[in-house]
């Protein structure tokens, strides 16, 4: 199982011992949502790193921060820069940062590090040096042999075969953040429980959640199919989507994922009614005496929310990943809303995953707080669901 392979051969943040310990290298998540003024909308992932950098900060030693941010073609690009965010940064997380620039790594490496009285620097985007993406071990060393102790808390990266998540790691002293572990033992829960577990999966494509879902059907009583997924599986039982979105060739996909449900006793449901793209509500089994064929199904109705609830009620542990409809239009945001307000008041343990999903929470009002878990990664964390070997999990069980 994941807990006995991955918990119990890594060092753990709050047993340190931090007396030899003055330079920790940390590597976040603040790869945030912003607009075009680059204000930051959402500030999760880095509430999700305070915690492990105030405990630090209560340590005697001095602290670089390395995080990625977009998609930079591995030189240096100004849109990309945390020369825009760090006022920000410094405001959210209550800490004065030092920003060392791509410049100064590239012409001095980590000087300014070394001989800075500040407590807190952040280097410039991980991704504008062209060894973090290739995984380049002098990259790496370039960095870690400046440091004393490693600290990975951006379990959101840890599907990445990079540098600062997969190498640096394995370099020197090293431990998961105090986020990192809470992640991994949410999706211990999950997959290693007895407990009567129930998944909740939307978004759009069956192919990037076949795994997942496959895996899921041999660890669940029950899973429920919503969002634009569902039109998939709506067609593949000969029910009219008309111009729903839908994904070609998904058939053999879906065919495997209820020959293992059948296998493994997991119920797959469907949405029993559906809110149409001029807002009517109607049965899923009258979708064929519809009129027009270019209907477009947007979101779930009562009933599918009542049979959610239900579900919900006779679980233990739910898992929630995927919105239930076109979240961004507030019409059809409802199904997605009504399940956030069911979950947060359930007694089950739920546990929430992916960016599209804690953007449906946030739409719906409710706290994370409400929740038993709620997971920043999204590929990484459906990855691990799947029982893959993430490179930021194995670095640090290596070393």
């Amino acid at each position: 199982t994941i807990k006995s392979l991955e918990m119990s051969t890594m060092n753990t943040l709050i047993n340190i011992n931090f007396e030899q310990i003055k330079r920790v290298g940390v590597r976040v998540d603040f790869n945030v949502p912003i607009d075009e003024n680059f204000h930051i909308t959402d500030n999760t992932r880095l509430l999700r790193a305070k915690e492990t950098l105030n405990f630090l900060k209560t340590q005697n030693s001095k602290i670089l921060i390395l995080s990625h941010f977009g998609r930079p073609k591995d030189t240096y690009e100004e849109k990309f820069s945390f020369n825009n965010l760090i006022k920000q940064f410094s405001e959210i997380l209550e800490i004065p940062l030092q920003l060392l620039s791509y410049e100064d790594f590239i012409k001095n490496g980590l000087q300014t590090f070394d001989e800075t009285n500040e407590r807190f620097v952040l280097l410039d985007n991980i991704r504008f040096f062209e060894g973090e993406k290739k995984n380049d071990l002098s990259f790496s060393q370039s960095i870690t042999d400046h440091l004393d102790l490693y600290v990975n808390e951006a379990f959101s990266a840890s599907h990445r075969n990079h540098a600062s998540v997969s190498q640096m790691s394995k370099n020197l002293l090293s431990t998961p953040g105090i986020n990192f572990e809470r992640e991994i033992i949410a999706i211990n829960d999950i997959k290693n429980s007895s407990k009567k577990k129930l998944a909740i999966i939307g978004g759009s494509k069956v192919s990037t959640k076949i795994n997942t879902l496959l895996s899921l059907t041999q660890s669940c009583a029950a899973v429920f199919i919503g969002g634009a997924m569902a039109n998939n599986f709506l067609k593949y039982n000969q029910i009219e989507v008309g111009g729903s979105l839908i994904e070609e060739g998904s058939e053999l996909m879906i065919k495997d994922i209820y020959d293992s449900a059948k296998k493994n006793n997991c119920q797959i449901h469907l949405p029993i009614d559906v809110c149409l793209d001029d807002e009517t509500i109607i049965g899923v089994d009258s979708l064929t005496k519809i009129n027009k064929e270019d209907f477009k199904i947007l979101d779930l109705a009562n009933s599918s929310n009542e049979l959610l609830s239900q579900l919900i009620d006779s679980s233990e542990i739910v898992l929630w990943n995927g919105p239930m409809g076109m979240i961004e239009d507030p019409r059809f945001a409802q199904g997605s809303s009504k399940l956030a307000h069911h979950l947060a008041n359930c007694k089950a343990e739920v546990v929430v995953g992916g960016g599209d999903t804690l953007l449906a929470i946030n739409i719906s009002g409710e706290k994370f707080e409400n929740y038993h878990f709620v997971s920043t990664a999204g590929g990484a964390f459906l990855e691990a669901l799947e029982n893959k070997e993430l490179p930021g999990v194995l670095a640090l069980t290596s070393n």
